[in-house]
């Protein structure tokens, strides 16, 4: 993984100072001391994954606080946020209900 990153980094015209210890070093050094480096941000994209899949298995075997997690959740989130959740349910409610004036509606 890491040196994946360190090719992300450096590019692929330098991916042969992988094999260069000195180098690697210096460019791990150097970017744990900038929190904006490739490697700063892929442990949070990392870290981020981790923590919801944390949050899916603990509602997966605990489906009994989902309506709980949610309200808690909604609570921390900003105005937009809270709207922007509200326009998903809306569009996932309306995604799983039957259309009306189907082929299979009789009415």
């Amino acid at each position: 993984m890491i040196r994946r990153w360190f090719i992300e980094a450096k590019g692929t015209v330098n991916a042969y100072q992988w094999e260069d210890n000195q180098a690697v070093v210096e460019w791990l050094s150097d970017s744990l001391q900038d929190e904006t480096s490739l490697i700063f941000e892929n442990i949070k994209c990392i870290q981020r994954d981790q923590v919801i899949e944390n949050i899916r298995n603990l509602i997966q075997n605990n489906p009994e606080v989902a309506m709980d997690s949610i309200v808690h959740i909604t609570q921390h989130m900003t105005p937009g946020q809270r709207s922007e959740v509200s326009r998903i349910l809306a569009t996932m409610d309306s995604a799983s209900s039957p259309r009306s004036g189907s082929v299979n509606d009789e009415s």
